[in-house]
């Protein structure tokens, strides 16, 4: 039979055996440069872990924050932004930021609603589409447009790609921020 720890910072084993099953799981925040990943995972850890500058591509290698609730260990990756690479160091991370998919349980696509679908945005949802994965849509900064622009975008993004589901939020304000985590 093991032996268990009794020192001061253990657990007592009847506390282990009543206590709820502990969850995780590994969420990729992708998006064009500039959506808000790291402001997202900033609030969704509750402190500031990411740089945030109006500088694109600020963030170049993958950066993980974790968010405990509960018994729920949720571990957030901001990914560099995914762009058309112009040169080896944007090739280096856009292959950065897929690779924080590939293990994922979840993807979470953030989009600038302000943008709309650019042309950064059109190529993540060719390759979500190539790659076959269902992926979480959050259309970020929706302080910054009309509403009724709002739900035409989400619409239209809805028909390019399998999300499920899909946020509105501002990851700045908070707005919507905590219906995002999962």
């Amino acid at each position: 039979m093991p032996r268990l720890s009794t020192g001061p910072n253990s657990t007592p084993p009847d506390a282990v055996a009543d206590s709820e099953p502990t969850r995780c799981g590994y969420v990729a925040l992708i998006g064009a440069p500039n959506s808000g990943k790291s402001t997202l995972l900033n609030r969704l850890v509750g402190h500031k872990l990411a740089i945030v500058t109006p500088k694109a591509q600020t963030t170049r290698t993958r950066l993980l924050g974790i968010a405990v609730e509960g018994a729920t260990q949720i571990v957030y990756v901001d990914t560099p932004g995914i762009l058309a690479p112009r040169r080896q160091l944007d090739r280096a991370m856009v292959a950065a930021a897929w690779s924080g998919t590939a293990d994922a349980d979840e993807i979470l696509l953030l989009v600038d609603a302000s943008r709309g679908i650019d042309e950064d945005t059109r190529r993540i949802l060719d390759a979500l589409r190539e790659r076959g994965r269902r992926s979480i849509l959050a259309l970020n900064k929706i302080d910054l447009v009309r509403r009724d622009r709002l739900l035409s975008l989400a619409d239209a993004l809805s028909r390019q790609g399998s999300f499920d589901p899909i946020f509105m939020i501002s990851g700045l304000q908070g707005d919507g921020v905590k219906d995002v985590k999962l």
